[in-house]
């Protein structure tokens, strides 16, 4: 387990490789993710806070084959490139059904004001595997409730989580931070909450809970080929 640091002026993110788990994330000198955390919530130790990747899946697995959101969260990753304001991170599971998939995971902080995250998924099989990704941050939010694309939500009852498509470029309003999320590839988000600290998720994924539907054409990645998915997050204002 590595923990790294990428900054780009007055913005950080600190990656750890273990999961590619984003700890925290601050852009223009504020605080845009509820930093990784270790709760007691009804008892048992529950991590929240930051943002990690779901792959192969977003959600539950309806042949209870994979845990929770995958195995990605839970792998140890490796450095493939890094440089002050970026990094490169790949996994080679061993998991049954996708021992020929190569997952690469890019974080970057282009400007002081936008952070990164690209997956791409790489089948070296000759069978097409199945995937259906999603990200899921935790957006720095005191107050239960916000504005996702001009809407109200109350933090307070989305705890079964509502999904909600939205077209590439979205908006979202949490207490006094304005964030724009551009996404590819991703246009179902999750909006979920427990308010077990000062944070909402806003999650963009391929499907939401994919795996809990007949597989479609759309969550194939062929053989000998590669799909792509990406978030944006960027600091519109801080008012």
């Amino acid at each position: 387990m590595s923990e790294i640091l990428l900054q780009n002026k007055n913005a950080s993110m600190q990656v750890d490789t273990f999961g590619a788990y984003v700890n925290t994330l601050h852009l223009n000198g504020e605080t845009v993710f509820f930093p990784k955390t270790e709760l007691n919530i009804n008892g048992s130790r529950k991590l929240r806070g930051g943002m990690h990747v779901c792959l192969p899946q977003f959600g539950p697995d309806a042949g209870e084959h994979l845990a929770q959101h995958g195995f990605g969260r839970t792998s140890d990753w490796q450095i493939a490139a890094q440089s002050e304001n970026s990094l490169s991170l790949t996994l080679q599971a061993q998991t049954p059904g996708y021992e020929h998939v190569e997952w690469q995971l890019d974080y970057s902080l282009p400007d002081e004001k936008e952070a990164v995250a690209t997956l791409t998924v790489r089948n070296r099989g000759d069978q097409p595997i199945r995937t259906s990704p999603g990200f899921h941050p935790y957006f720095s939010a005191e107050h239960n409730c916000f504005d996702f694309n001009g809407h109200d939500y109350d933090g307070n009852k989305i705890s079964q989580t509502e999904f909600v498509t939205s077209p590439l470029e979205s908006n979202v309003a949490f207490d006094r931070l304005r964030i724009n999320i551009h996404t590819e590839n991703l246009p179902v988000y999750a909006l979920w909450s427990d308010r077990n600290g000062s944070y909402t998720c806003v999650e963009p994924t391929a499907e939401g809970y994919g795996f809990m539907h007949p597989a479609d054409d759309m969550q194939f990645v062929p053989a000998n080929g590669e799909k792509q998915f990406q978030v944006k997050i960027g600091l519109k204002a801080a008012a």
